[in-house]
């Protein structure tokens, strides 16, 4: 029985590595995901001030338009200034030329505001256009790197059940058949050692004509609380 508890320790380390490495396969396209969507994200931001920046840009030529409109205004009630016959037409003409006017800085105003705007956009537009170039950059380098090591991991985990299946092949269909519900039923712990009269698997204390019995590894003994297999180490007491 001491061998077979030795196998079945064996298998149980080989099972914790597949598991880890399971670990890492599983997270490794949860990973890859939070990059693309990173990426679509400052490539959503970006587009959207790309359409800030062209609609202040439409709205600042329409000003612009406007501007050029009411100087041709002035200049027009200017020149009639010369060709009115009453100071009554004169009055209004001077009245439509001061309103054109202060309109008119209106327009300016709103239109150097406009491009202050835009001028400040379009920096923000090009650091974040640099960013994406350089985020995609970044990220295809690390997504190639994880799909390498993922490769890697998954030849791994088949050379490791490979190992393990080996060492579940020469015990008992029992003992081998209670390991497997275990591995499924403990998170993945089936066997452990045992310290001090505790388990280490559960951490419970052990009755001690049982802890005894444990630690001499001729029979098959499980935790009286998790039901894990115990297979003693001295080394682990001596520490």
């Amino acid at each position: 029985m001491e061998h077979e508890l030795k196998t079945i320790y064996e298998a149980q380390q080989l099972d914790t590595q597949i598991i880890e490495k399971e670990k890492k396969l599983v997270s490794a396209p949860k990973m890859i995901e939070a990059m693309d969507q990173e990426i679509e994200e400052l490539k959503s931001k970006i587009l959207k001030e790309k359409e800030i920046i062209d609609e202040l840009e439409k709205e600042r030529r329409k000003k612009e338009k406007e501007l050029d409109i009411d100087k041709e205004k002035i200049k027009k009630y200017e020149s009639k200034l010369y060709e009115v016959k009453t100071n009554k037409e004169y009055q209004a003409l001077l009245k439509e030329i001061e309103t054109a006017k202060v309109t008119n800085d209106k327009t300016e105003e709103d239109i150097l505001i406009l491009m202050e705007k835009i001028e400040e956009l379009k920096k923000d537009f090009e650091h974040l256009s640099a960013q994406l170039k350089k985020s995609a950059k970044e990220f295809e380098q690390k997504k190639n790197k994880l799909l390498k090591e993922v490769e890697t991991i998954d030849k791994d985990v088949r050379k490791l059940k490979e190992e393990r299946d080996n060492f579940l092949s020469i015990v008992s269909k029992n003992l081998k058949a209670t390991y497997r519900t275990l591995i499924e039923k403990r998170a993945g712990t089936a066997v452990v050692n045992l310290k001090n009269g505790v388990c280490l698997g559960c951490f419970m204390n052990i009755p001690p004509q049982l802890f005894i019995e444990a630690t001499k590894n001729r029979q098959l003994i499980l935790c009286p609380s998790c039901n894990r297999i115990f297979y003693f180490q001295e080394e682990f007491e001596e520490q």
